[in-house]
């Protein structure tokens, strides 16, 4: 897509550098995983808040790493295209202040949905690790999703059959642990809140400006906005886990970038349009 009225807008010096940043830390990223030395990814990504590996600085160093070129490029071309705008109308400061605080609130939204959604189970496994039992394991068993498939339910029916076995309660916290493990070893990283902040920033300082989508069709800011809101609650809602992208951190992204922008617009107005 390019930006206003058929132009592609002049890069700003905040802008530039935030891309800058952003290619620099993917190909360090790219360098140290190839090499096989230092997984740095995993270090700069924002792990599960009940993960041993969860930092509160990854909360920011989450916003400049990504999982591909595309990944990267998508969020970059996003960021230019709605950052330069919001950019010259607040000047670089206030600019990278927004960027900011939509991309760590973003973070906080994500962090906070997947506690919610793992609170429960989560509690039910660290019971079940303290005094690994039958009938706490039936009890993980119909109250969590993540220990619904048809090798577990292979697994519970021979246990059944001997509730006492040491062997079988041995391997059930086996079992158990791997699954807390994978529940909160997940990790989540890129610019796409911060950029969604900036979609709903433009959305409101600049509705009735036109994106041109694949360069061809023409659509208001505000529209596309409101496209790309729906879409991204819809899919939070239908939270398919074969669903790898965070639209609950999108979601929070452009609603604490619109409430932010509404708010300076209401509390300072020489700053705006």
């Amino acid at each position: 897509m390019y930006y206003r009225n058929g132009t592609l807008p002049p890069l700003t010096p905040v802008v530039k550098n935030l891309i800058i940043a952003n290619v620099f830390v993917f190909f360090v990223q790219l360098t140290f995983k190839q090499s096989g030395l230092f997984d740095l990814e995993s270090v700069l990504a924002r792990h599960h808040v009940l993960s041993p590996d969860f930092k509160l600085w990854q909360l920011i160093t989450a916003l400049f790493c990504h999982s591909s070129f595309g990944h990267l490029l998508g969020n970059m071309f996003g960021i230019y295209l709605f950052g330069t705008w919001l950019e010259d109308v607040w000047g670089g400061k206030r600019f990278l202040k927004f960027y900011l605080i939509c991309g760590i609130s973003a973070g906080i939204f994500s962090l906070l949905a997947m506690y919610l959604e793992t609170y429960s189970s989560l509690s039910l496994i660290n019971n079940f690790l303290e005094t690994p039992t039958y009938a706490k394991f039936s009890d993980l068993y119909n109250n969590s999703v993540f220990l619904q498939s048809e090798a577990i339910d292979f697994f519970k029916t021979e246990w059944a059959k001997n509730t006492n076995n040491p062997q079988m309660t041995g391997q059930a916290y086996d079992l158990v642990y791997s699954v807390k493990t994978l529940i909160t070893s997940g990790i989540a990283l890129g610019a796409s809140g911060a950029l969604f902040g900036l979609i709903a920033g433009s959305a409101y300082l600049f509705p009735n400006d036109t994106v041109y989508v694949q360069f061809l069709i023409p659509i208001k800011i505000k529209w596309l906005a409101l496209f790309y809101g729906v879409g991204e609650l819809y899919l939070a809602l239908l939270n398919n886990p074969q669903d790898q992208v965070g639209h609950v951190a999108h979601l929070g992204g452009g609603l604490v970038g619109f409430v932010l922008v509404y708010y300076w617009n209401k509390t300072n107005r020489r700053n705006f349009y």
